[in-house]
């Protein structure tokens, strides 16, 4: 596995004014204020989802809700009436199959969100915080290929950064970033450079360390934990997300009811004792009730060849 050179490619998110929401625009199944009867086809919902990914809307998200058979469209704070227009307009016909949910917040990735004055610390450790230049994020999972020690974070932190340390002050060197990749996806390899860093193949919740023997899909009702030295529990609401950033598009998440704060970008979920995934993008800071989108960790697993230590 040959080192991967870092390249920023995460641009700042510039909120936009916030335009309220006509009622019939959030209406489920409303293409112009009317209700939609029906249902839809596993084809027809394919070609709505694809509608929404073309008509391209920074700060949207969405899946098919298995429950109501449409397509849920989320939209952050900052996307206006006239874009959720758009979207539905770009559906065309089956605009109908469109559901359209409002979130709080702004949907970035973790490691955009911003501190607030009453937040004293992040609410998720995912095991230790690793450290880059002008950059914290957290370890997710620690992993082995071919008998060298890595571990898996978010992808777009290893994008930005190509040597991790222990500490914030970058006296303790972890090693490089070999992999990276986001947009599209959002995950990350870094390998383990310094041989007295112990890499357990555990994770922490709260005072105890859970001891990861493998890992698993996530399906929607599944409960899981967080990582960290504030352990909390979340279920998966829904899979097979596509969220759409200022700085790209990302695929195949899950979504949760779970809050985020600056520096969880990596942060590792698990169900028992199987590594679920790694926290990607937050719609607010835990000061609020935020939505969390995650990373599943079969598809790294996968795309690398690793196995979980």
């Amino acid at each position: 596995m040959g080192n991967l050179p870092a390249t920023r490619v995460r641009s700042t998110v510039i909120a936009g004014a916030l335009v309220a929401l006509a009622a019939a625009l959030l209406t489920p199944g409303s293409a112009n204020g009317q209700s939609t009867a029906g249902t839809f086809s596993t084809t027809e919902l394919k070609t709505a989802r694809e509608a929404v990914l073309e008509a391209d809307v920074t700060g949207t998200a969405w899946n098919v809700d298995p429950a109501t058979g449409r397509v849920l469209v989320s939209v952050d704070e900052t996307v206006s009436a006239r874009e959720i227009r758009h979207i539905r307009r770009t559906a065309g016909e089956l605009a109908g199959a469109l559901e359209f949910e409002r979130i709080p917040g702004e949907l970035e990735t973790a490691a955009e969100l911003r501190e607030t004055a009453d937040e004293t610390a992040p609410f998720v450790k995912g095991g230790e915080y690793i450290y880059g230049i002008d950059t914290k994020a957290s370890l997710g999972f620690n992993a082995v290929y071919n008998g060298q020690d890595y571990f898996i974070t978010a992808g777009h932190c290893t994008n930005d950064v190509s040597r991790w340390y222990l500490d914030p002050s970058l006296t303790t060197y972890i090693g490089p970033t070999v992999a990276s990749s986001y947009p599209g996806n959002d995950y990350g390899i870094v390998r383990y450079d310094n041989s007295t860093i112990p890499r357990p193949g555990t994770v922490r919740c709260g005072q105890n360390e859970i001891d990861i023997t493998g890992s698993v899909e996530p399906r929607v009702g599944m409960p899981f934990s967080i990582a960290g030295y504030n352990c909390r529990a979340a279920t998966v609401q829904a899979v097979n997300v596509t969220v759409n950033l200022a700085d790209g598009i990302i695929h195949g998440l899950f979504r949760s009811n779970a809050c985020a704060a600056p520096g969880d970008s990596g942060a590792a979920s698990f169900t028992g004792n199987l590594a679920l995934g790694l926290l990607s993008v937050g719609s607010a800071t835990c000061t609020t009730s935020g939505i969390t989108y995650w990373q599943p960790v079969n598809e790294v697993l996968t795309a690398y060849g690793l196995t979980l230590t």
